[in-house]
């Protein structure tokens, strides 16, 4: 469950289409802005949901999963049956990406 700042930013961000339409470039969806042909991936994003040490936990077709509440509550992202949103680790990501610290030394790929 999303904490209850982002429940309501989320309220805020519904208003907010309501009132001035989609502000996310298409084909992004309307309320996270999540695509799957930008320059950033979920890859990165510290909102990927991981295992124990760290690496990006994905279903039998290389799909991952989201925490960010935001994604959690855009209907227009598919969701698997606990409704976590399902995201294309390699392509995909919304608006409120947050990309994790590289560790020294470690180039981005």
């Amino acid at each position: 469950m999303a904490e209850k700042s982002w429940l309501k930013k989320i309220a805020a961000l519904r208003r907010l289409l309501d009132d001035v339409g989609p502000i996310w470039p298409a084909p992004s969806t309307k309320l996270s802005g999540y695509a799957e042909d930008g320059p950033y991936h979920c890859e990165d994003c510290t909102f990927l949901k991981r295992d124990k040490e760290g690496k990006p936990v994905a279903d039998e077709s290389g799909m991952g999963r989201c925490n960010h509440p935001v994604v959690i509550a855009d209907k227009e992202v598919k969701k698997d049956k606990s409704l976590l949103p399902i995201i294309n680790i390699e392509k995909g990501c919304c608006e409120f990406v947050d990309q994790k610290g590289h560790e020294d030394g470690e180039k981005e790929e």
